[in-house]
């Protein structure tokens, strides 16, 4: 998911507002005055003469047709709502490739656009959310994964696939009225196996599907219990979590296909100066069914079935 489109928008929203300008206040107001004077030499003047002293030049033309059209944009998708392509299957099968989401840019507060600084503080994220957020780690594309842990909390993720997450605890309060640590709980979803597919190669391995509940929302998440945990992490017992205070910790619903947290060399936890927004819905799904390399970009079909909320 790249992050280069809303700069390329501003830059191009800001070429085409300066160009509208200076022309208003210099080669603009030549035009209006010569239109002026061309009525007061004749109440009806040809049309030909009206369109010498008013021609523009066509980059002018073009700056003051597309201005209002890209300001609109730039505004919509920095302060209400932004459209991403899930590009892989790190969070299936809550999304999959070929979807097309709605990001939420004010749930968590509105940022200026490209310097992402926060100006009015509206929300934070909550456990269980679908977020999008900046990579801590180079290149810094913007990723999509569930929100976990929150800033203070500590989540433990065992060999055995589990969950357990020790809520923050303010050191004002007493330990004993102090959150315990918790299971987060799943339910096998069917006893059949999911197949996830992968629509690059048309290769596919089996795996469970599992409905996990986090905070006061279900969603489903796919995990292999006959897959091991990678190597570099795997002479771990338990592996621990700390979240820092102003962090999160994110997690993909495809836990056995997905680059989050667990993995991350540089850093294991989401700044909150880098979150993007939540995603919220489904607009689109387009099939790409195409094998080979140098077509697989062209849509075989549309999948209605698939819009709607995300959970």
């Amino acid at each position: 998911m790249s992050s280069n489109y809303g700069l390329i928008l501003v830059v191009l929203t800001f070429v085409s507002g300066i160009i509208w300008l200076i022309d208003s206040l210099t080669a603009g107001k030549k035009r209006k005055a010569a239109l002026a004077k061309l009525y007061e030499q004749s109440d009806k003047p040809a049309q030909e003469a009206i369109d010498a002293v008013t021609h523009e030049p066509v980059y002018l033309d073009y700056s003051k047709s597309f201005f209002p059209i890209l300001l609109f944009i730039v505004v919509l998708r920095s302060f209400l709502y932004e459209p991403f392509q899930i590009p892989s299957a790190s969070m299936k099968p809550t999304l999959t490739e070929g979807d097309f989401i709605l990001v939420n840019k004010f749930n968590y507060g509105l940022r200026l656009p490209v310097t992402s600084e926060k100006v009015v503080e509206i929300g934070l994220p909550q456990r269980g959310d679908v977020a999008v957020f900046r990579a801590p780690h180079p290149p810094h594309d913007d990723y999509i994964k569930r929100v976990i842990g929150l800033p203070g909390d500590t989540v433990f993720y065992t060999p055995q696939k589990e969950l357990y997450i020790l809520p923050y605890c303010s050191s004002e309060i007493e330990k004993s009225q102090c959150p315990k640590k918790f299971k987060v709980m799943r339910t096998l979803a069917s006893e059949a196996d999911y197949i996830d597919r992968d629509p690059k190669n048309g290769s596919e391995r089996a795996t469970k599907k599992f409905v996990e509940k986090l905070g006061e929302e279900e969603h489903q998440i796919i995990i292999n219990p006959n897959m091991s945990e990678p190597s570099k992490v795997k002479h771990y017992n338990i592996q621990k979590f700390p979240v820092p205070q102003g962090h999160y910790f994110v997690m993909g619903d495809n836990r056995d296909n997905s680059y989050d947290g667990r993995y991350w060399d540089y850093n294991s936890f989401v700044p909150e100066e880098n979150l993007v927004g939540q995603a919220v819905s489904i607009w689109l799904h387009l099939d790409f069914g195409i094998k080979n390399k140098y077509f697989s970009w062209i849509p075989t079909g549309i999948d209605l079935g698939r819009v709607g909320a995300i959970k």
